[in-house]
């Protein structure tokens, strides 16, 4: 069905991959549409939520059109499709198109294969987003598939995993816009998309680079702050550069015009450099590590990717540290020692939270309140004033822990959904990890119930 739609009643597509538009390619399309007309009508579904529309395909087109036209109205295509059914179309429609980067064709390629399984709850529940679901069952039917190869012995369910997925994700990526051997994807683009922290996904999408480009270029952000800068940010860098970057003006260089090679040679004399810095640099610990940094974002269920980028550090040392066997060990032998958690903290430069985390494992509700020194009563006194500081953000509005901590165990049971009404300073959901019910009820803040 086609109608002639009010731009303004179009919706964006929540499926959208391309994150990255040229203004001035958006431009001339523009002007072509002006002076000849919308040649190829986008594609819409209705939007139940305020009588809208909203764009499955053709995002492109109504983006020149609301930004850079005064046309009123434009020829839609109206289908009449759910969730799954408008995401394939978009993601579909994204691969088929020229300009698109290598990171949003890896990540367009992703959706359209995580839209094709989401339904299999086996698969559902591989991953948080489509990307982490995609890897894992890749890299599962991978693993299956070497020790085949080896003559290994394969378990069987290792096997009926194999058997139930394998078919259905060889047909998928067959295909694809573009068909591809998903083992090859699994091995060479997934870690493309995944491994790589944001501002080089941010700068290889706005750049288009290929992935030579960007594998290289996360090499020289891991090795040099300063020379990723002078590399990205303004095209200069320092005249210990290899290659033709040593044979003309830095000045002229830009990143697209450097090969993947080059970009390596710069990462690995920035690498160099740092290296002799280190050595020269006096052995002061930090007052707050890395490491501890990362543990505590990871056990209050900050996802891997969320720590990588506040930290900025890239995924797979997140995912690394994640779970830090050997930090929480020497933290609980200096527990066994005696020591209070404040003295373990100041030892092994962790935040005194992160120790009280851990010092508090294992036991029962009542002992845990005993070991804050809370006692176990009603909190019958709404008072700001008595905030204990192992728990929450300091600001004026942070609620104290002990009085959250007492209305959930008198007040909510095991498998209970906890709604957090005063969202913001992190002391509920503080409050929830570090007592025994954690693993028994789901937080929910009231910003994500609005949303």
């Amino acid at each position: 069905m086609f109608k002639l739609i009010d731009v303004k009643k179009i919706d964006p597509s929540p499926f959208q991959i391309r994150k990255h538009r040229d203004e001035g390619k958006l431009k001339e399309l523009a002007a072509s549409i002006q002076r000849s007309g919308l040649i190829e009508p986008i594609v819409v579904r209705r939007n139940g939520k305020n009588g809208n529309y909203q764009n499955i395909a053709g995002g492109r087109r109504l983006e020149a059109i609301l930004k850079y036209t005064d046309i009123k109205a434009i020829p839609a295509q109206i289908i009449d499709v759910d969730d799954l059914q408008a995401r394939q179309i978009s993601a579909a429609e994204n691969l088929q198109r020229e300009d698109l980067s290598v990171i949003e064709t890896i990540e367009g390629m992703v959706e359209l294969v995580d839209a094709q399984l989401i339904k299999d709850k086996q698969y559902a529940s591989m991953g948080e987003n489509p990307a982490d679901r995609v890897k894992t069952l890749l890299g599962k039917l991978h693993s299956i598939l070497c020790r085949r190869r080896r003559g290994s012995k394969v378990s069987e369910e290792a096997e009926l995993l194999y058997n139930t997925f394998v078919i259905q994700v060889e047909e998928n990526f067959r295909n694809l816009p573009k068909s591809l051997e998903w083992q090859s994807f699994y091995v060479h683009d997934i870690p493309l998309a995944l491994d790589i922290c944001e501002e080089v996904r941010e700068e290889a999408i706005r750049r288009g680079l290929n992935r030579s480009q960007i594998r290289a270029l996360q090499k020289l952000t891991e090795a040099s702050s300063e020379e990723y800068q002078r590399v990205t940010g303004n095209g200069h860098m320092a005249s210990n550069s290899v290659g033709r970057a040593e044979n003309k003006d830095i000045s002229q260089i830009d990143l697209n015009d450097l090969s993947g090679r080059e970009i390596n040679g710069i990462a690995e004399k920035a690498a160099k450099k740092e290296g002799l810095t280190e050595l020269n640099r006096p052995r002061v610990s930090p007052s707050f590590k890395q490491e501890p940094a990362i543990l505590m974002m990871s056990r209050m269920d900050i996802p891997v990717e969320g720590i990588a980028a506040r930290l900025k550090i890239n995924r797979k040392t997140a995912k690394k540290y994640s779970e830090n066997s050997r930090l929480i060990r020497s933290t609980k032998k200096l527990l066994n020692k005696g020591l209070a958690c404040h003295e373990v903290a100041e030892k092994q430069g962790c935040p005194e939270p992160l120790v009280w985390s851990i010092a508090l494992e294992g036991k029962s509700d009542l002992d845990r309140f005993k070991a804050l020194n809370w006692g176990l009563r009603t909190w019958d006194l709404w008072s700001w004033n008595d905030c204990d500081k192992r728990f929450g953000d300091e600001w004026p509005g942070r609620i104290p822990a002990q009085m959250i901590a007492h209305i959930l165990y008198y007040f909510s049971e095991q498998g209970d959904l906890v709604l957090d009404p005063m969202a913001g300073g992190g002391v509920v959901k503080r409050a929830l990890k570090i007592l025994s019910w954690q693993e028994s009820r789901r937080l929910i803040n009231e910003k994500t119930c609005q949303d």
